[in-house]
């Protein structure tokens, strides 16, 4: 019993699984740098995100986690830039 009660307010490592086996440096670099924005990323980021790019919150989070779909690079960028902005406006 004390198991589940501890067990809800202990963060789970919620990371998104990329399928992507980098084969040239560009795609390692690319893969790095999907990693540092799924951990700078909070909640509410996909909801931005998909104001910016046009498209619903739950195909935002798959384009960024499919490499190869159309919108995925249209994603990443606008969740680097809701990120950018955050960090501009938590340092003023």
């Amino acid at each position: 019993m004390m198991e589940t009660i501890n067990s809800k307010f202990v963060k789970k490592d919620n990371q998104l699984k990329i399928n992507f086996v980098p084969s040239t440096p560009e795609e390692k670099k690319h893969l790095q740098r999907l990693k540092e924005l799924i951990n700078q990323k909070r909640h509410g980021d996909w909801e931005e995100v998909s104001s910016i790019v046009g498209i619903p919150t739950r195909s935002v989070e798959k384009a960024f986690v499919r490499v190869y779909s159309k919108n995925h690079f249209k994603t990443v960028d606008a969740l680097e830039q809701v990120i950018e902005n955050r960090k501009n406006h938590l340092k003023q």
